[in-house]
């Protein structure tokens, strides 16, 4: 039994809920941690909490520091709140996704009201400078991405805003001098390519010039999935999606284009379904829904489903209930909301859609409101998820995450704890499942812990090698290799049937391949082998013929 633990929760105010920002080692790093996060002005209240693990299990929580941020002065209400800003180096980075998104949510409601994208922004002189018209609009955003760019970078504020300040202006030139040739706006996207002559800045500019006279989101969208449609579009999809991604950030258009959506939970696992191109429309959603469907199937929308997929991770670990209209239902809703997430194979999201669930599971599998531990949440979590294996899943992409750096040995003692307790193939991988099947879902558990780059080698190795014995012990059990090295069957059929078997990636390389590949050697190693084998073939005609394909086999299947 282990001892008694301590653990240091840095913990923010997030819409009258406390959610977990970081873990530390110590009181020390604790209190300087949050207050950095306070000091940062994004947040506004932030705590650490001291977490005491008794011997017996139980946790005791004491809140050793709690700080309120200092009331400012309101900002430019016309600018929404965002906590990070991507570093641009050079134009072509204010014109990338992650810039674009960027302004999307920062100047949001000024897109909504000018009902224009940051892709149209960013190309037409006359959008610049109604938007520099603005009042210090302008002036407002360059100062609070300047901000947070140079807190991230380390670079003196008043260089950043310069660079974003002259930046803006070579911006402004580039649109001006296309805006002085007169172009008229293109009527199809082939027309818009032939006049672009394969400049990447032109064929964008063209695009807007049409996009601009679409005076509605879903008229702007409906125009790509036609421009999508033609022969043209196939070495110019980047160009499409980056205005698709664009149009996916405001929360209407979301809204309309799910159609019917019972609540947040059912929405968020339609948007992974349509980012997957494997969702069905809902009621009420239109046509668009499905032809955006066909791309994402395509494979045609990367930037767009890593805007979608920010979304969900935003959502899925926010603070808007899951199921607004019934409160009972929020556990529910969440599990469902889990197991879409949650595979054997995948989180879906990866790293930050892990945390994200943590985050949520802390208030959720808790009852709603009051803080609990993250080790505690994570394991109220972990007995949320099917088996084994999609739990080990979770805690290898968890691992990964800025909140899983942070719990450090919390989560690796949790990890050890999994694997050891689980030393039965029942429990990791359910008994309706057929034994290749079973086999293969350990062999992948085995394979994520051994290629995990966020544990150290020996601790891995370790992990790795009792699923392995986890395995052998299922072999043994089932007489697995038994049943497939039948006595009663012709030598030939045996032997082939055994070589296929080690072959198949059904078993762990380690303990378990080699004792099937034992038996192959078996056979091999009796004296003339090869004269039985000929002779047991069905067909004697053909018994050289197999048993050179048996030698091939030996080869693919690595026996050398």
């Amino acid at each position: 039994m282990s001892g008694s633990k301590t653990s240091y929760e840095v913990q923010v105010l997030a819409d009258k809920n406390w959610v977990i920002a970081e873990m530390a080692p110590d009181e020390a790093k604790a209190k300087a941690f949050a207050e950095n996060l306070l000091q940062a002005g994004n947040h506004a209240a932030v705590r650490v909490v001291k977490d005491f693990e008794r011997i017996d299990g139980t946790h005791s929580e004491t809140i050793i520091m709690e700080k309120k941020a200092t009331e400012k002065a309101a900002g430019d209400p016309s600018l929404a709140t965002i906590t990070e800003a991507p570093l641009c180096s050079d134009l072509e980075d204010f014109y990338a996704q992650p810039s674009r998104t960027t302004i999307g949510k920062l100047l949001r409601k000024y897109l909504d009201e000018a009902l224009v994208t940051p892709f149209e922004l960013l190309h037409d002189a006359k959008e610049m400078k109604r938007f520099g018209d603005k009042g210090n609009l302008l002036f407002s955003a360059i100062d609070r991405v300047a901000g947070l760019q140079a807190k991230a970078s380390g670079e003196e504020g008043k260089a950043r805003k310069d660079f974003l300040d002259k930046s803006w202006e070579e911006l402004g030139k580039r649109a001006r001098d296309f805006a002085a040739k007169k172009p008229k706006a293109p009527q199809t996207f082939a027309e818009a390519v032939a006049s672009s002559g394969g400049d990447a800045f032109l064929l964008r500019s063209y695009m807007t010039l049409a996009l601009l006279e679409k005076r509605s989101w879903f008229g702007k969208l409906d125009l790509l999935v036609a421009w999508s449609a033609e022969p043209e579009a196939k070495g110019s999809m980047v160009e499409i999606d980056a205005v698709i991604a664009d149009l996916t950030v405001p929360a209407q258009v979301i809204q309309d284009l799910l159609g019917f959506q019972s609540n947040l939970s059912a929405a968020l696992c339609t948007i992974v379904s349509l980012t997957e191109g494997a969702a069905e429309a809902a009621k009420f959603a239109p046509q668009t829904f499905t032809e955006l469907n066909r791309l994402f199937a395509e494979g045609s929308l990367p930037q767009s489903r890593e805007v979608l997929m920010g979304r969900v991770v935003r959502e899925a670990g926010g603070t808007n209930p899951l199921s607004r209209n019934d409160s009972s239902q929020e556990y529910e809703m969440f599990h469902k909301l889990l197991t879409r997430l949650v595979d054997k194979d995948r989180v879906v999201g990866g790293a930050p859609m892990a945390e994200a669930l943590l985050q949520r599971g802390a208030r959720v599998l808790n009852g709603g409101g009051a803080s609990v531990s993250a080790p505690q949440a994570l394991q109220l979590l972990l007995g949320a998820l099917a088996d084994g294996c999609v739990r080990l899943q979770f805690l290898l992409t968890l691992a990964g995450s800025n909140l899983g750096r942070s719990m450090g040995e919390v989560l690796t003692e949790m990890l050890d704890a999994h694997v050891r307790r689980s030393n039965h193939i029942d429990l990791w991988v359910p008994v309706r499942l057929a034994p290749p099947a079973r086999m293969a879902a350990l062999t992948n558990a085995n394979k994520l812990l051994r290629s995990c780059p966020n544990l150290v080698d020996g601790f891995r190795k370790e992990l790795a090698d009792r699923i392995d014995d986890v395995m052998v012990r299922y072999l043994t059990a089932e007489e697995i290799i038994e049943k497939v090295d039948k006595p009663d069957d012709p030598l030939a059929m045996r032997a082939i049937r055994l070589v296929k078997f080690c072959g198949s990636g059904v078993l762990i390389e380690g303990k378990s391949l080699n004792m099937a590949k034992a038996r192959v050697v078996e056979h091999l190693r009796q004296k003339q082998f090869e004269e039985k084998f000929v002779a047991s073939v069905p067909d004697p005609s053909q018994g050289e013929k197999h048993l050179r394909d048996f030698h091939r086999l030996l080869v693919e299947c690595g026996f050398g």
